[in-house]
């Protein structure tokens, strides 16, 4: 059972991600964009998202790590609550709840040097908070941390959506980086 403190928490970001214009969403994906993506995803395969309406945007992000040489992937979703991956091209479809995925392709994710995972709120101590439905931390579950040689694990979010830590379980997959448009910040462990 999720703790009343991850639903609220889960409610108040919502709410306030609701409250932004339009404008400011457009500034904060440019300006998430202009991190040096370079040193951030040192290698050639990474992962991203597409973004939903009140998420951080992500297109400009995207072509900036096409731009860099890097080979993207896009989660799509499955039954279960599980992802597949597809590679992130002009051939983008609408799923049912108005996201566009690729294509599934046969992808090894245990190889990308980055996963960059979507989240409400992040903590400085690796906690992330998500939308509930656990599909990263499903898709994470199985692959080494990135301490141990695993991908590197970035959370995108807006500068006022970090705090120390935010509620988490045992079963919460952490993070190494918190990137939002002011800043990119490693977590220290």
């Amino acid at each position: 059972m999720v703790s009343r403190s991850k639903d609220t928490a889960r409610q108040q970001s919502i709410t306030t991600r609701s409250a932004r214009d339009s404008s400011e969403l457009f500034a904060a994906g440019n300006a998430i964009a202009t991190h040096d993506w370079s040193q951030l995803c040192p290698g050639s395969f990474v992962t991203c998202f597409v973004s939903m309406a009140t998420e951080p945007p992500t297109s400009k992000l995207r072509s900036q790590l096409t731009q860099l040489g890097k080979t993207v992937a896009l989660p799509v979703m499955q039954a279960g609550n599980t992802l597949a991956w597809g590679f992130d091209d002009d051939s983008l479809t609408q799923n049912s709840y108005g996201i566009s995925e690729p294509a599934i392709s046969q992808i090894d994710l245990s190889t990308a040097s980055a996963i960059i995972i979507p989240a409400l709120r992040a903590g400085l101590d690796g906690t992330r908070l998500g939308r509930g439905a656990g599909y990263y931390d499903r898709a994470l579950a199985n692959l080494l941390p990135h301490s141990q040689g695993g991908p590197l694990r970035i959370c995108l979010v807006f500068d006022d959506e970090v705090d120390e830590t935010v509620p988490s379980e045992s079963h919460d997959a952490p993070i190494d980086v918190i990137v939002t448009p002011s800043d990119a910040i490693w977590i220290q462990t």
